[in-house]
């Protein structure tokens, strides 16, 4: 007897778990439609990575930009430069502050040299040395 996987029971309807969603992001037959379909339904569930992919694939720029708008508001660098489009500096400053300010000092970092902004960068970098240094003195 094969033991289902759990997850695979809670998926809402019409989301494909991680096997068939491989399938279908290597059909090159997929059709756009369905793709940008199964990108929403990620989006609405808060799957930020499986709906870039699939955005991706139909290349679809509206998906891609509400992932950008979740980026900024979130400060999500590494979902940002996912995105596969350029960003200017003034997107990398924002979503850089927004990290800051939520406490996501690698995310800041990132984005912050990707702005082009080496002072903010070393002022990040060090906030990680003293974070870094504040938990080995608590060991």
């Amino acid at each position: 007897m094969v033991a289902s996987s759990p997850s695979v029971k809670n998926l809402p309807k019409g989301v494909p778990g991680c096997l068939k969603k491989r399938r279908l992001l290597n059909d090159p037959l997929l059709r756009p439609e369905a793709c940008r379909d199964y990108g929403e339904k990620f989006f609405h569930l808060g799957w930020w990575q499986d709906a870039l992919d699939f955005f991706q694939k139909a290349n679809y720029a509206p998906g891609l930009e509400k992932l950008k708008q979740h980026c900024l508001e979130t400060g999500d660098a590494f979902l940002l430069s996912r995105l596969g489009l350029p960003q200017d500096p003034e997107t990398w400053r924002r979503v850089a502050d927004k990290a800051l300010d939520l406490g996501k000092l690698h995310f800041a970092r990132r984005a912050y040299e990707m702005a082009g902004d080496p002072e903010k960068t070393a002022l990040t970098e060090d906030l990680l040395t003293g974070a870094a240094a504040d938990s080995e003195e608590r060991l």
